[in-house]
């Protein structure tokens, strides 16, 4: 599809809906995509966004909303328009969800894998009442174990602060349990925090990653700078307190390999 057959298509959608989903031909969906979709859009509804991801491809997979599709009739082709459209409208990072919901029918390779998580040592603190003798390391470690609590207030964290600053590329916060998802964080976000502290430990500087998805998140994380910034603490905030348990099963963490010493 052409630049002037985008014009068109966006102007005739402008009037549809509130949103707008662009995708070319060749195309797999996965299951359930409509469904996610609608989740995150529901969960991001108040927060500042111009383009949300939904695969790892030049153009398809993204959603906008439609007010916004005026601007994508500038005179510059497709490709480079979209990489820069984010920031044309002061998004200053890509607001990337895994894993991706789209593939090339040709090609699955191009969705990026960075295979399991690899959790850096690391500290966990929280200001939530722990239970059942369990301690908040457990929402870190990778195994079946993880951290409740009861009736969490509007405020309350669980902050992960690693042992050195590492190159993270992505995050996953699971909360609620895994058959039923009951005991879910109802409405929480995540958000890295850089230039760490030790009084109090963590970090002087947070920026917002998303929030939670049916208690969930896993998103790509990308930095304002051109290089991936290195990361120093990881915080699971409440944003609303509830009146029941709440379980956050597992924290998971990708890291950059280091590069060896030559």
């Amino acid at each position: 599809m052409g630049k002037v057959d985008h014009a068109l298509l966006t102007n005739f959608a402008s009037n549809l809906s509130d949103y707008f989903l662009l995708l070319e031909d060749h195309i797999h969906c996965a299951p359930k995509f409509v469904g996610a979709i609608s989740l995150a859009l529901s969960a991001w509804k108040e927060l500042p966004w111009v383009i949300l991801e939904f695969a790892h491809l030049s153009i398809s997979g993204k959603v906008f909303r439609t007010s916004d599709l005026s601007h994508l009739t500038k005179d510059t082709s497709t490709h480079l328009f979209l990489s820069e459209f984010h920031l044309l409208l002061a998004q200053n990072v890509p607001i990337h969800f895994s894993p991706s919901v789209f593939h090339h029918t040709a090609d699955y390779s191009k969705d990026r894998v960075f295979g399991e998580s690899d959790n850096p040592a690391a500290t966990v603190l929280t200001d939530m009442v722990s239970i059942l003798a369990m301690i908040p390391q457990y929402a870190y470690t990778l195994n079946e174990e993880g951290y409740s609590t009861l009736d969490p207030l509007k405020g309350n964290y669980l902050t992960v602060i690693l042992d050195r600053p590492q190159r993270v590329t992505q995050i996953a916060v699971l909360t609620g349990s895994d058959k039923e998802g009951r005991y879910q964080l109802q409405q929480g976000q995540v958000e890295p925090g850089y230039d760490p502290q030790e009084d109090p430990r963590g970090c002087t500087r947070c920026a917002l990653l998303g929030p939670l998805v049916g208690g969930y998140l896993d998103q790509i994380v990308f930095s304002e700078k051109e290089s991936v910034e290195e990361l120093s603490c990881i915080r699971l905030l409440v944003l609303a307190s509830q009146e029941s348990w709440l379980l956050i099963r597992q924290i998971k963490v990708w890291t950059e390999p280091e590069e060896e010493e030559k």
